[in-house]
């Protein structure tokens, strides 16, 4: 019957696009940790003083926790932690989103130097 074939090819294609989501995450996860790993050891080889690489070693500390964010939480609950953060800071998001505007703005209009 039709409605059983165009149900199973929606079936298949949320099992396709899914799949293609997790392995998108899975790059992510190794991207973040690839990233630390280079801010470290670029750090180290750069020769940078103490406080250097404390904030060196503070950032990848944070890209890892990012992905491990990732790697361990699901959709739902990524989509849950990003609604329930939006509903806390609404105000400040509102006001990050005008900022990015106006800046996208001044850029997209070569910085009003325009007659």
């Amino acid at each position: 019957d039709a409605a059983e074939q165009v149900n199973e090819q929606l079936a298949e294609l949320g099992r396709s696009a899914r799949k293609k989501a997790d392995e998108a995450k899975g790059e992510a996860v190794k991207g973040l940790n690839n990233i630390a790993e280079t801010i470290r050891r670029e750090a180290r080889e750069a020769g940078a003083d103490d406080d250097a690489l404390k904030s060196a070693d503070a950032v990848a500390a944070n890209l890892e926790k990012a992905a491990q964010y990732l790697k361990k939480n699901s959709y739902e609950d990524i989509r849950e932690d990003v609604e329930e953060r939006v509903k806390e800071n609404t105000f400040m998001l509102i006001g990050i989103v005008f900022v990015v505007g106006l800046v996208l703005g001044l850029i997209l209009r070569g910085g009003g130097n325009r007659r």
